[in-house]
């Protein structure tokens, strides 16, 4: 029965409402619509909603407000607010959770789902519905700018990760977002991109991730990628969003495209596509209305993209309920220990000779604590995934905060890395045309710097960050330009660095020369012009800049180049008893728009390294990035190596924990490291062809293709040491009704507490077809105390053996008799038995 209105007004109002608008349920003037009462299924109050909306009202709910869908009073119908991620709530400042290779590299799944859930209550204290994440694009490309938010190289890895963090977020009411589907694996030209993949590979390697997230963790919400697969964009290819998702997954959720992928009115509308992002530039109600009325796209083609974003809304409970941000859900204390847990958990010993580690500091009494990651928390990489952190503590902070007085730390930078410049302070500007402090700044309402400036204003630095909104009144949050004209002052004679941060396009000018030119759309990126400047001279700088879309931001900066940092580091290492480089890359390597040039560790941290290596023979090297760097020129040189990622606001506590031994690393690679790039699968595709990128590797991808080529890489996939080690025995596999079972014993055989991660590969002998080496199929984490023993049990399925036949487009499991390889890596095999598929 339904419920009634407190007063007859309010039904009134609903009944005039209806009747006026043309609804075509009438309902008695004292009850609910059907559609606003909470009693009735969600199916019935969509269709019921759907039935009262105008065509126009439709069509305009398919494209975006920014970062929401757009409201329609009349109806009642509230915004899908949304809010980038994955690894944090992107909306002012928030809990900065690990880069998702750290979060890999914990193979702990019940982890990640405490992560999702917590960033859904951070999602829930800003007042948004709907997480922009997890992001699950196999790490195909280690030089790839977005490698680090997704979670590594093997399809089976990725997709328990996915299924833990998206059961986690929608635990919460809120909606998570599986991204970028699909293979949006490179930046370098990822607008536009045309990926040749085999469906074989797109079904075994680039698929099951999302194929997991929708059956199994029921996520509500899947966005496209900007690139295309074999000569379709993902937003308008049927064989990904129908074919695919849609009627082999039976996902009934939304799908929503990335920022700015759509690239057509009619193939979009006719296709899957539900919700253009972030505007309707190309689906709404000019571009698409004459056409729907006509016939050329079917109106009930709408009304299921529109019944889907209702779905969402009515799943979350959006109707019922507002969200009303409340800031203290936001950074709880509870949030923070998950951040260093996870951060903990993620973190990978990768070498320990001497057993240098963990610390003891009974016979240390100095410390070097060197190199540009020391001093500076670097929570993660650049791009849309960067969250602000309430609070972050650097490896140095963290160092001098629990050892204290106990151990003296001499620290030097001994190299700065690209893109950590401080802002020219306004005392060396000066305006163009007269000898006042400051800088001539003009504003416009284009990103082109075409006609008059809507703003012009005297500005005293070049240090913004808009995040995307309006930098002035008058001036939009995206699509705008900047020009700013001055002189700068020299206070001593020396060589310099002009440095820019940017993004998107900037040009600088130096006496009337360009010296910078970078006018293309990307994300914080920064660019350098070395200048030897004189005391006491002018120099005539101009700064030109527009912004695109997404975050908004430009820097200008100066420093001094020279040995002096160098020289300083070689002296504390040589007067320490241990000496610790913190190295790596940071959010201007590793960034959404680009991909790192090479894999080298940049701004000549490996001369540092080896110069400090020969000065004290004590060194450790604590690696932080998102994903892997070359080694091999100084790996042979320490005596420690840590893989620490990009940790989050925690990452200087849980590595400090790590080296004092408080915490015991049980870390494991996500993806392998090679001793070079030409070792990898991309390297023979990828920058070969202009606009197209042939996956001639297919399913040899990470470990597989090195276990294929028998490359030996740097570090395995799966690899990672620990301060105590384990035995594996006693190895049974057998058929268990339709199940296979495995069994074996692992023994915890050193001194102290410790957490191994078995993992249980397959491997088909026979080769009925083209297969792998070796894939992964299970994996587990257990904690043992010295001399434990505890038995591991995997249970297999049939589907477990199966290969995707693209001819039939459906998977196939031989008979025969396969192997099964336990084992603490992918190259570190312990164990092997067999079982038999009838």
């Amino acid at each position: 029965m339904r419920k009634k209105f407190a007063n007859y007004s309010a039904g009134l109002a609903v009944f005039l409402s209806i009747m006026i608008f043309g609804g075509s349920m009438r309902q008695p003037q004292n009850e609910v619509p059907t559609y606003m009462d909470k009693d009735d299924s969600i199916s019935q109050r969509v269709n019921d909603l759907l039935n009262r909306m105008t065509l126009e009202e439709k069509i305009n709910l398919l494209g975006g407000t920014g970062f929401g869908t757009k409201p329609i009073e009349r109806l009642r119908i509230p915004l899908l607010k949304m809010s980038d991620g994955p690894l944090g709530v992107r909306w002012d400042k928030s809990t900065a959770f690990p880069a998702a290779t750290c979060m890999a590299a914990s193979w702990d799944t019940s982890l990640i789902n405490k992560v999702g859930k917590s960033i859904a209550e951070e999602l829930k204290g800003k007042g948004r519905n709907v997480i922009l994440g997890p992001c699950v694009n196999i790490a195909r490309l280690p030089l790839g700018g977005r490698t680090f938010e997704a979670y590594g190289e093997d399809p089976y890895l990725a997709s328990r990760m996915a299924v833990s963090y998206i059961e986690g977020v929608q635990s919460e009411g809120v909606a998570a977002t599986v991204k970028h589907f699909a293979a949006n694996n490179q930046e370098y030209e990822r607008m536009f991109v045309d990926e040749k993949i085999d469906h074989r590979t797109l079904n075994e390697i680039y698929f099951p991730a999302f194929k997991a997230a929708v059956e199994e963790a029921k996520v509500l919400c899947v966005m496209s990628a900007y690139n295309k697969i074999n000569g379709q964009y993902c937003s308008e290819n049927d064989y990904l969003l129908k074919t695919k998702l849609k009627d082999d997954w039976k996902f009934d959720g939304l799908v929503m495209s990335d920022w700015g992928a759509v690239h057509s009115t009619i193939p979009t509308a006719k296709g899957s596509l539900d919700l253009e992002m972030p505007t309707g530039e190309f689906l709404n109600e000019k571009t698409l209305l004459d056409s729907v009325k006509a016939g050329v796209v079917k109106e009930e083609t709408i009304n299921d993209k529109v019944r889907r974003i209702l779905t969402v809304m009515f799943n979350l409970g959006l109707f019922e309920k507002n969200e009303v941000p409340d800031t203290a859900l936001v950074n709880t204390p509870p949030h923070r220990q998950i951040a260093y847990q996870a951060a903990l958990e993620g973190i990978v010993l990768l070498k320990n000779e001497t057993s240098i580690l963990p610390l003891n500091l009974d016979k240390i009494k100095s410390i070097a604590v060197i190199g540009p990651n020391a001093a500076v928390a670097r929570t993660t990489g650049g791009g849309s995934a960067m969250v602000s952190p309430v609070y972050s503590v650097s490896p140095l902070e963290a160092l001098q905060n629990k050892l204290g007085a106990r151990v003296k730390i001499n620290y030097a930078e001994g190299a700065t890395l690209s893109g950590d410049i401080s802002a020219i302070d306004s005392r060396y500007f000066y305006l163009p045309d007269r000898p006042e402090h400051g800088i001539a700044a003009e504003y416009f309402d284009n990103q082109d710097l075409s006609g008059q400036p809507k703003v012009a204003e005297t500005d005293d630095q070049i240090n913004f960050n808009w995040h995307g909104q309006p930098p002035l009144p008058g001036i939009p949050g995206q699509h705008f330009s900047a020009r700013w004209t001055m002189r700068i002052l020299a206070d001593e004679t020396g060589d310099y660095s002009l440095d820019v941060v940017s993004d998107d396009g900037a040009r600088l000018y130096v006496d009337g020369k360009i010296v910078i030119n970078d006018w293309s759309s990307h994300g914080p990126a920064m660019n350098s012009y070395r200048i030897h400047l004189e005391k006491g001279k002018f120099y005539d700088i101009k700064l030109e800049y527009f912004q695109d879309t997404g975050g908004s931001s430009v820097k200008l900066g100066i420093r001094q180049t020279g040995d002096k940092l160098f020289a300083t580091a070689i002296d504390a290492a040589r007067n320490s008893d241990v000496a610790i480089v913190f190295a790596g890359t940071s959010a201007q390597f590793e960034t959404e728009g680009k991909d790192r040039d090479n894999l080298g560790l940049p701004n000549d941290q490996d001369a540092l390294i080896n110069e400090v290596a020969k000065a004290n023979k004590n060194t450790i090297v604590v690696m932080i990035t998102g994903s892997p760097v070359l080694m091999n020129d100084w790996i042979d040189n320490v005596e420690g190596l840590v893989q620490a990622w990009f940790g989050g606001d925690e990452a200087g506590n849980a590595i400090v924990d790590v080296l004092l031994g408080k915490h015991n690393p049980s870390g494991k690679l996500p993806m392998t490291f090679p001793i070079r790039w030409e070792d990898c699968s991309a390297y023979n595709s990828y920058k070969k062809q202009d606009s197209v990128s042939v996956y001639s590797d297919g399913i040899f991808v990470g470990y597989r293709w090195f276990d294929e080529h028998d490359i030996r890489p740097l570090f395995p996939f799966g690899y990672g040491l620990s301060y105590t080690t384990f035995s594996y025995s006693e190895i049974n596999g057998k058929a268990v009704g339709d199940s296979y079972e495995v069994t074996f014993e692992v023994k915890n055989v050193g001194n102290v507490e410790g957490v191994e991660i078995p993992q249980l590969y397959i491997h088909d002998p026979d080769k009925a077809i083209i297969s792998p080496v070796k894939e992964l199929k299970r994996f587990d984490r257990i904690s043992l105390q010295p001399g434990e023993t505890t038995e591991v049990k995997f249970s297999l399925k049939k589907i477990d053996f199966a290969h995707y036949n693209a001819d039939k487009e459906a998977w196939e499991t031989h008979p025969g008799t396969y192997d099964i390889l336990v084992g603490s890596s992918s190259r570190d095999i312990k164990l092997e038995t067999k079982i038999k598929i009838e």
